[in-house]
């Protein structure tokens, strides 16, 4: 069996367009708001809108069992909600970040995530159903990295700010999104899969019970809340970091998109190669070892005059995102083969629910963290 890169591609593409406007508002909101004066005491507010996802796993149960066979069961909650995502993300740029607005802001992004939450499950679910076993790690990458593309190319956007405004940016963002989703809106979608055709014809609905009754769930469950926190913890404030340090909004609109780019790339290519030699398990603790370093270079950073030229940063910081991203690749591999094709959402957003608490977790503890421990130990201690 040959594996379908169109296929994949148009995945991936979905992906890219989850994380367009998303990482602009991420990576741009936070700095924006530090530059204006903001109290990292007050950086919990930017961690509200991962509250919604939290319920994906209930959010997964209607559309695991509702959608038109016609027009596509699982298109038939993507178009939508990528829609009425984009008009959310189209509205903010008509207000202009300032502490005045700053609640009404993430008011908009609570509610933004709550519709895109439920994109968000029947795009996994199309991936779950759609891997299969040759194809599942060449997938992984494709779709991680896409992700990632988007998140670049999202985060990118804040180099721009400066010269065309909040307004003009986060309109583009928003244009974005549809843009990037429409390849996987325009492709046919491929009938559900036997077991998932099996089970209706039954008139089961998806449940959690039998899935919470695993064994493996003991330990598969609590570690994606701790993959969740312990990745957030550590990255959330970076953008808010190079402020402090005195780099310009568009300097951090090149540098971690950039460094982003060429690791995450990196590590999409090296994976497969590593997870065919070595295993799953086997690639996961080569990343897994690497996440230390990444610790010491930013206590580092934190601890000296000034920080590296650019030209010096953009390498150092592609180096580690290369070797820290091969464990992400290796644990979302993990994830698509331990859900099920027969309720696909539900068994996915299970853990991406779980994975979503431990990000709200560590978005609402880093500010506080970073105030009381100064940078240096925060690096170290995150």
């Amino acid at each position: 069996m040959r594996i379908d890169y169109t296929k994949l591609t148009t995945l991936g593409a979905l992906h890219m367009a989850q994380y367009l406007p998303a990482a602009f508002t991420g990576v741009a909101l936070p700095a924006i708001f530090r530059a204006e004066g903001l109290p990292l005491e007050m950086f919990w507010l930017f961690a509200l809108p991962a509250v919604p996802r939290w319920f994906k796993w209930l959010i997964a149960l209607p559309v695991d069992s509702y959608g038109s066979s016609r027009f596509g069961y699982r298109k038939s909650w993507i178009v939508p909600c990528t829609l009425l995502g984009s008009l959310l993300y189209f509205s903010l740029s008509f207000v202009e970040p300032s502490s005045a607005t700053v609640y009404l802001i993430v008011g908009i992004l609570v509610i933004k995530s709550v519709i895109m939450a439920a994109q968000d499950v029947a795009v996994d679910a199309f991936a779950t159903e759609t891997f299969t076993i040759v194809d599942r790690t060449v997938g992984t990458s494709i779709i991680i990295f896409m992700g990632y593309l988007g998140g670049v190319i999202g985060g990118g956007l804040m180099s721009v700010v400066e010269t065309f405004g909040w307004s003009s940016t986060m309109a583009t963002a928003s244009v974005m999104l549809v843009a990037a989703a429409l390849p996987a809106i325009l492709r046919r979608e491929p009938p559900p899969r036997l077991a998932s055709q099996q089970r209706r014809a039954r008139g089961e609905r998806p449940g959690l019970l039998g899935l919470l009754k695993r064994k493996d769930a003991r330990y598969i469950l609590p570690f994606m809340y701790l993959l969740g926190f312990s990745g957030t913890f550590f990255t959330i404030l970076l953008s808010v970091f190079l402020v402090d340090r005195g780099l310009s909004l568009t300097e951090i609109g090149i540098i971690l998109p950039l460094t982003t780019f060429l690791g995450i790339g990196g590590g999409a290519l090296l994976t497969p190669l590593l997870v065919n030699r070595l295993g799953l398990r086997g690639a996961a603790v080569i990343g897994l070892i690497t996440l230390p370093l990444e610790g010491v270079v930013f206590a580092w950073f934190a601890s000296t005059a000034a920080l590296p030229p650019v030209a010096a940063m953009i390498p150092i910081l592609a180096v580690l995102n290369l070797t820290t991203s091969i464990y992400t690749f290796a644990a979302n591999n993990s994830r698509f083969r331990w859900a099920s094709k027969a309720q696909a959402a539900t068994e996915f957003s299970l853990q991406s629910s779980i994975w979503n608490g431990g990000v709200w977790t560590a978005g609402t503890l880093a500010g506080f963290a970073a105030a009381w421990l100064g940078w240096t130990t925060f690096f170290v201690v995150a």
